[in-house]
């Protein structure tokens, strides 16, 4: 039985403009170096600074374009926001697993009552850690108080699905509002 639902925030709960980013390179650029640098600065493992010298370095872009890129528009899907408060009150334990550097989700992303509706956010730079690294999962179900047989991750990239899966949890890999819900809610009437 389903108990807790973990939700990624890039892709999912916002548009992704890392992916953006990541899509517009040319045939060429070392994609795989750009994402290591991405995932040792959710990690915090480096600097601003040196994530932006290392991403002019692997693509050649200038960090003023790479930072306006990434602080680009950010939509909220208001939709699945609205969605997670119906789970909430169904019972269910909310939870936010995310890739990210700093404390933007709670600073600027979510309001204060959005907030409220995650029992749990597990950022990676607070924990020193990114997906898909397992314990990203075996916190997350620690934290929310669950075993793992009894949480979903909604994720909208693969082998992060698949990772969570492998630490026993079920998993939904999102492709938009409409399917994630209907897939979700065929995992809650199980």
């Amino acid at each position: 039985m389903i108990k807790a639902v973990v939700f990624d925030n890039f892709g999912v709960l916002t548009t992704d403009t890392w992916r953006a980013f990541v899509d517009s390179l040319p045939e060429g650029i070392d994609i795989g170096k750009a994402r290591e640098l991405n995932r040792a600065y959710d990690a915090g493992t480096i600097s601003h600074k040196d994530f932006l010298d290392g991403v002019k370095e692997v693509t050649g872009r200038q960090p003023q374009e790479v930072e306006s890129l990434l602080q680009s528009d950010i939509a909220k899907n208001l939709p699945l926001l609205k969605y997670i408060g119906e789970l909430k009150q169904r019972g269910l334990k909310i939870g936010l697993l995310s890739n990210i550097a700093t404390n933007w989700i709670r600073d600027s992303f979510l309001t204060p009552a959005e907030q409220k509706l995650f029992d749990e956010m597990i950022l990676s730079y607070e924990v020193g850690m990114t997906k898909p690294d397992p314990r990203m999962f075996q916190l997350a179900c620690k934290r929310l108080g669950v075993d793992a047989s009894e949480a979903v991750l909604v994720d909208d990239i693969s082998p992060y699905c698949d990772a969570a899966r492998h630490t026993g949890m079920q998993a939904i890999t999102y492709e938009d509002f409409k399917q994630a819900k209907q897939a979700l809610e065929a995992l809650l009437s199980e």
